[in-house]
C-alpha cells in the first residue's frame, strides 16, 4: 500500500515515514500543506493519505472534500494533535477515521490495513 504523509511538521513526517516503512508500507511522498498534498495526489495518487488537519495555506479540513471528489478511492486518515468535540464530530460525520498524534503507531496501522483489505 502506497501512503502519502501530509503534515506541516517535518519531525512528524520523518517519524511517520520511519514507522510506515518499518511496517512494510511504501511512502509515496510527503507534503507540508494541503496545496502540496492535492498536487501530489493529482500527479501520482496514493492508496491512502495520512492528513494533518491544521496546516498553513490549505488545511486538512479543506483537503478532505477535494480528495473525496477528485480521488474517491484514496483512503483518508485524519492525524492531529488536538481533537475537541467539533473535530471528532466532523470526522465522524464525514466518515474519516481520526488518530491522535501520540507516537503510537498501532491504531494508524490498523486503519491502513482496513483500507488495504477494502481494496482487495
Amino acid at each position: 500500500m502506497r501512503v502519502l504523509v501530509v503534515d506541516d511538521e517535518e519531525d512528524v513526517r520523518v517519524l511517520l515515514r520511519a514507522q510506515l516503512e518499518l511496517a512494510g508500507y511504501e511512502v509515496a511522498g510527503e507534503a507540508a500543506d494541503g496545496v502540496e498534498c492535492l498536487r501530489q495526489c493529482e500527479d501520482d495518487p496514493p492508496d491512502a493519505v495520512i492528513l494533518d488537519l491544521l496546516m498553513p495555506r490549505v488545511s486538512g479540513f479543506e483537503v478532505i472534500p477535494k480528495l473525496r471528489t477528485n480521488h474517491p478511492k484514496i483512503g483518508i486518515v485524519a492525524y492531529t494533535a488536538v481533537a475537541g468535540d467539533f473535530v471528532r464530530d466532523e470526522m465522524r460525520r464525514m466518515g474519516i477515521p481520526l488518530v491522535l498524534k501520540s507516537g503510537q503507531f498501532g491504531k494508524l496501522d490498523s486503519i491502513l490495513r482496513t483500507f488495504a483489505a477494502d481494496e482487495s
